[in-house]
């Protein structure tokens, strides 16, 4: 273990201010509780991938993009990070919450920091802000009120999610003064790039042992969700424009006469579920079925296939429908 003794006794890594956060238990405990639940799905990768996924195939798929760089490169981030320090969890451990890593850094905190920032500076309307905020404020709180991280989890991690947010704004705004349309890459150099992306992230599995403990191999796994997915999608802006004409490169939420547009709505979801149930929910469920579910590799594959189908697969499905004009932008759709 890394930690010293000393820090490990500390009040950062203390039970007393777990137990503090339910004083008022008895007046409000209740909401404290669905609050804290809340926060614990929506930070949840389940959660960020259907966020992503509708973000992508509805609305902005440059915004769904930068949220997935941040949040991919975050997840690997914690997850390494996770597996070095080697800090358990609070303890007893409440059964309800499955999270079976260690716990130094708090995943939830430093995530909610990273995608709820990014959310807050990309739509700018007041209320959102206000509420992003408040996530990102109250999800520290709610894994320690759940008793899942130690004041120095949530701490550390709100700290991490603040760097790495500067960070990634810094690298967004120098994109926003180039005026880039969108993300997906032109290049002749598709295959050393996606060669370079598949070395880099499947180096992870390296760390790989069967001497691992029960905690390192979660912490191990949740790295190679992170950078499976982190390589499909990498993989998908650089093959998507290959297959695509410029004007497919970019599309919006779907209207027409200044009305939304249902059926374009209904026929990118369908898609959008056709996917998901095909390359994501049928290879999992085979996987944990069989005597591979612990393999690390299959879980990179897994997370890799899904992301480069929801990059790749999703807008090439579009344009072979009716010439593209479910994926087509409301002034492309009516010239």
């Amino acid at each position: 273990m890394l930690m010293t003794h000393e820090l490990a006794q500390s009040i950062w890594f203390s039970m007393e201010p777990l137990q503090s956060l339910h004083f008022f238990d008895l007046q409000i405990g209740g909401i404290l509780m669905s609050v804290s639940t809340f926060c614990h799905h929506i930070g949840g990768s389940t959660f960020f991938l259907l966020l992503i996924s509708l973000i992508y195939t509805l609305f902005r798929p440059k915004l769904a993009i930068e949220l997935s760089f941040g949040l991919l490169t975050a997840g690997v981030v914690i997850a390494l990070a996770k597996f070095f320090l080697e800090s358990p969890r609070p303890y007893p451990y409440p059964e309800a919450f499955d999270e079976r890593a260690f716990g130094l850094p708090s995943g939830h905190s430093y995530v909610a920091v990273v995608v709820w920032g990014l959310l807050a500076y990309r739509i700018q309307q007041i209320a959102f802000r206000i509420f992003c905020a408040l996530i990102i404020v109250f999800t520290p709180f709610s894994r320690m009120y759940l008793g899942v991280h130690y004041l120095g989890d949530v701490t550390l991690g709100f700290i991490l999610g603040t760097i790495h947010l500067t960070i990634l704004l810094l690298i967004l705004r120098n994109f926003d003064r180039k005026a880039m349309e969108h993300y997906f890459f032109k290049t002749e150099n598709h295959r050393t790039l996606t060669l370079l992306g598949l070395i880099l992230t499947l180096s992870i599995l390296l760390l790989d042992s069967p001497h691992l403990s029960a905690e390192h191999f979660y912490s191990l796994s949740s790295a190679m969700t992170s950078a499976g997915a982190l390589a499909g999608f990498w993989m998908g802006m650089l093959f998507y424009p290959r297959f695509s004409k410029a004007h497919f490169l970019n599309w919006n939420f779907p209207t027409r006469g200044g009305k939304i547009n249902f059926l374009t709505i209904v026929v990118r979801i369908l898609i959008l579920l056709i996917i998901g149930l095909i390359f994501y929910v049928f290879p999992a469920q085979f996987v944990k079925n069989s005597i591979w579910k612990e393999d690390l590799f299959l879980r990179y594959l897994r997370y890799f296939l899904i992301s480069f189908c929801l990059v790749c697969l999703f807008p090439i499905i579009l344009q072979n429908i009716a010439h593209g004009k479910f994926l087509l932008i409301g002034n492309d759709e009516e010239n």
